[in-house]
């Protein structure tokens, strides 16, 4: 029988030290000075819609990109089954300094934020695109709620509803139905009271029923215009949606013709700066005192002599033909 030749184990460990660099090497060429940066991973739960909001999508403080989103969840609470959404972010401390200090903001514990009012809330970046970003301001009057401080390792930053939503929550707290009601039955006791009194109540009953009759068209107008805003806002988001399709398939279009113009202005550039040399050097030979100045001007004055020496010549041989041969008389 042969025997099985057993493994090299200098072969096999030279193997693995040269998988570990090309790893080592990967890893630096992929992640770059990111590995080495300084971060602080966070967490906001948002109630409302973060539709337009995307993994990658930034983070600002007063518009200022502090960082970015990493990862968007959908959850769901075990008993009410009520929705929320966190959102999970990195900041880069190293991005904020401090006044009259030569440390950076990464040295200030994440808690002294949350205790001077820091709060995160949706804001729309492009009105044709509708992406989102996480708008993050200190806030001290709006209450603070944590909703995940206990599942999560992540310091929480706390949320509140964007603007688009306080408009909503606002509009939809309108009593309209209610209030055309009430108008309804005031413009019929009106109505029933002047029916009663033989029409003695005369102009000031005719002017309170101009007045609900009024404030009836005020209200049934407003309505018909929150209806006319919530379908603005469905088109809106409609078109947003289009316009994020299109800018995506015709990106790279779009780049080239950016870069094509950015040569042609380039070129335009370098030919200008040549004109303008060419008229600098022009000035400078044409100007008062100039070398070049005084010669011109000295033959000009030599070919007017010549001219004047011709003239009198032709007028001679005009007057003389044989002036040529026999010379004046």
């Amino acid at each position: 029988m042969s025997s099985v030749k057993k493994a090299n184990p200098t072969v096999i460990g030279a193997f693995v030290l040269v998988a570990l660099a090309l790893v080592a090497f990967a890893v630096m060429v992929l992640g770059g000075a990111a590995l080495f940066t300084p971060k602080q991973k966070v967490v906001s739960f948002f109630e409302g819609s973060v539709k337009g909001l995307t993994v990658g999508s930034p983070v600002n403080f007063r518009g200022v990109k502090v960082g970015s989103v990493d990862r968007i969840v959908l959850q769901f609470a075990a008993g009410s089954l009520e929705p929320r959404i966190p959102v999970y972010m990195t900041l880069l401390p190293n991005s904020v300094k401090l006044i009259g200090a030569e440390e950076d903001g990464s040295d200030i514990p994440f808690d002294a934020y949350i205790q001077k009012g820091l709060k995160a809330k949706l804001s729309i970046d492009s009105l044709v695109t509708g992406q989102l970003v996480v708008d993050l301001d200190f806030r001290p009057d709006v209450p603070t709620v944590f909703h995940g401080s206990r599942e999560t390792s992540y310091p929480e930053i706390p949320s509140m509803k964007s603007d688009f939503d306080v408009l909503k929550d606002q509009l939809a707290q309108l009593p309209l139905r209610q209030l055309a009601e009430d108008v309804k039955g005031m413009v019929e006791s009106f109505q029933v009271l002047a029916k009663g009194t033989g029409g003695t109540l005369g102009i000031v009953g005719e002017e309170l029923k101009a007045t609900a009759i009024t404030t009836r068209q005020t209200l049934e107008e407003a309505q018909r215009t929150i209806k006319t805003l919530n379908s603005t806002l469905q088109s809106f988001e409609r078109t947003s949606e289009e316009a994020r399709k299109t800018l995506a398939a015709s990106g790279p279009e779009l780049e080239q013709t950016l870069r094509s113009a950015r040569a042609a202005m380039a070129r335009v550039e370098t030919t200008m700066q040549g004109a303008d040399a060419a008229v600098a050097q022009v000035s400078e030979m044409t100007a008062p005192g100039a070398p070049i100045r005084a010669e011109l001007e000295q033959s000009l004055r030599d070919l007017s002599a010549s001219a004047e020496s011709l003239r009198q010549f032709a007028d001679t041989v005009e007057r003389q033909p044989n002036a040529v041969i026999f010379g004046k008389d």
